[in-house]
């Protein structure tokens, strides 16, 4: 199985701040992989690592098959669902289905509208969140779950390669947590997905194939 993700030797941080010290890890293609540790660990370091948000220090990355930062990566990133920590869907003048179509325009194209083929997984999307039925709903007028599982409608409607989910099941309740887990473990419509989440959630994490904990700018393999 190849890799979605390589970092060999990486050194990562803010300034003088480092964050990441001497980081080698590697994640297989169509794997679930769950990322744990204290805050200020340098889990949400790696996920800003792998879109390219920050480059390291020192060290090398590969995301499917590309260098974050480098010139082209920019065709990758559409490869590429993220689901940060806090959303801003909420805020948006639209309905849930127009907030999740939004997760297609970089492939169809900013101004372009969508086609039928585009419309499809913008359907798949809706219905593996469980939002179809809210889906002529104003966004405004939504839960901070119901939000949230708009965010991982939109990133899923991209069709990507690689998920990148942080604190995905903030806002959500138990049975939001499991739901989450099935899209991506069951769905026929997204087992080629590399999915990597980060979570303190104990419960998503058993779910994952693979657990790494990160402390004190380390990481190392974990089992819940």
């Amino acid at each position: 199985m190849s890799r979605a993700v390589d970092l060999q030797n990486i050194r990562a941080g803010y300034g003088n701040l480092t964050v990441l010290n001497n980081i080698t890890l590697s994640i297989e293609r169509g794997s679930l992989t769950g990322l744990c540790g204290p805050n200020g660990a340098g889990k949400s370091t790696f996920i800003k690592l792998c879109l390219g948000i920050i480059r390291p220090q020192a060290g090398t990355i590969t995301v499917l098959g590309g260098t974050p930062g480098r010139r082209g990566f920019r065709n990758t990133l559409l490869r590429i669902g993220y689901v940060p920590q806090k959303t801003s869907c909420g805020l948006i003048p639209a309905t849930v289905r127009e907030a999740v179509s939004m997760g297609r325009y970089g492939k169809a194209g900013l101004f372009r509208r969508l086609s039928p083929r585009d419309r499809e997984p913008v359907g798949k999307a809706l219905e593996a969140a469980g939002i179809a039925g809210i889906a002529d709903s104003s966004v405004r007028e939504l839960s901070g779950g119901q939000t949230q599982r708009v965010a991982i409608a939109r990133a899923l409607a991209m069709d990507p390669e690689l998920l990148l989910l942080d604190e995905p099941a903030s806002g959500l309740d138990a049975e939001g947590r499991v739901d989450l887990l099935e899209i991506i473990r069951e769905r026929r419509e997204y087992h080629h997905i590399t999915a990597i989440m980060v979570s303190h959630d104990e419960g998503s994490l058993a779910k994952c194939g693979r657990l790494f904990r990160f402390t004190q700018g380390r990481t190392e393999p974990f089992h819940v």
